[in-house]
């Protein structure tokens, strides 16, 4: 399945390999489809431990209470992993909706990801929380599976078409002292991991861009003057970059709708208004208008002819 997958076989044996995250869609996906089995990825995350993150997991039971453990892997999960990205609410009661999100068409998606990714990071908290617990809500987008057997003995009561996905941590769950935590320890390995990031080459402009588009649509507004905020520079700036690289911000938006839109149809289960939401479209006439005038059919007929093929 690995090969099938286009992953090497070695990489079973080098636990800090990094390897792209389409691949490990692709292997998991496959690996549901060739074992019939629906909820692999769900079984998946439920095999992880908090030893698996490496210097990550250090970092996280090193922190005095659960709430600094999960803003710890908020702020330090890109060393590690650029394809996911977790997002916190905090409500008016003090709880946090913590929402794991497949960054866009470059992150990857799918069932069986989402599943796995959840259910890894209840694992995690399990790790910090106890054996027994569940969270008092958890949520997915996509449609539930035929066989719901192990879902609650895994994650707790799921609710399946939500519109969103992920799990709430009261505030009783997030002040929850973590024993034996030691900040100065947690300090060191912080300087660790910031210290042992892999430099790369400088990303152009047109890929920095794109991956603020990814990370902004489900806000629902990802507008140039937005993305040049978050870049420290005006929009003027933004667009003359672009043009320097033969890009435009509306060509980048529409292609990271487009590619995200066309895997969500074709390979996701979500209901269109989530989809909708994931894209940054405010009503579901604005939306409807565009997929048509950019695919000449509608979503739901998109998706019929691409589930039929």
């Amino acid at each position: 399945m690995l090969r099938k997958a286009g992953l090497p076989v070695s990489a079973l044996d080098h636990p800090d390999y990094r390897i792209p995250a389409d691949r490990v869609q692709t292997l998991v996906a496959e690996s549901a489809t060739a074992t019939g089995c629906e909820d692999f990825g769900l079984m998946v995350g439920q095999a992880f431990k908090l030893s698996m993150k490496g210097p990550l997991g250090l970092l996280m039971r090193e922190q005095p209470t659960v709430r600094q453990a999960v803003e710890a892997l908020r702020q330090y999960l890109r060393y590690q992993n650029d394809s996911v990205e977790i997002r916190t609410e905090t409500t008016e009661e003090g709880a946090i909706w913590f929402s794991p999100v497949q960054l866009g068409a470059r992150g990857g998606g799918g069932r069986q990801m989402v599943e796995l990714t959840l259910a890894l990071y209840v694992q995690i908290l399990r790790t910090f929380l106890g054996e027994a617990w569940t969270p008092s809500k958890i949520s997915f987008s996509h449609r539930p599976p035929k066989d719901l057997s192990r879902y609650p003995a895994a994650l707790g009561p799921v609710t399946f078409g939500a519109e969103s996905t992920g799990l709430l941590l009261t505030r009783a769950d997030l002040d929850t002292a973590i024993p034996d935590a030691d900040p100065d320890m947690a300090r060191e390995i912080a300087r660790f991991i910031e210290a042992s990031a892999t430099p790369g080459q400088p990303a152009s402009m047109s890929e920095t861009v794109s991956d603020l588009i990814v990370r902004l649509l489900p806000g629902g507004h990802c507008s140039v003057d937005l993305v040049a905020k978050h870049l420290g520079v005006d929009r003027r700036t933004v667009h003359r970059r672009l043009r320097a690289e033969g890009q435009s911000f509306t060509g980048l938006l529409e292609s990271a709708r487009r590619e995200l839109v066309t895997r969500q149809l074709k390979h996701g289960h979500e209901p269109l208004k989530v989809i909708r939401s994931q894209l940054g479209f405010s009503s579901p006439s604005t939306f409807s208008r565009w997929f048509r005038q950019t695919y000449g059919i509608q979503p739901s007929e998109f998706r019929r002819l691409a589930h039929d093929a």
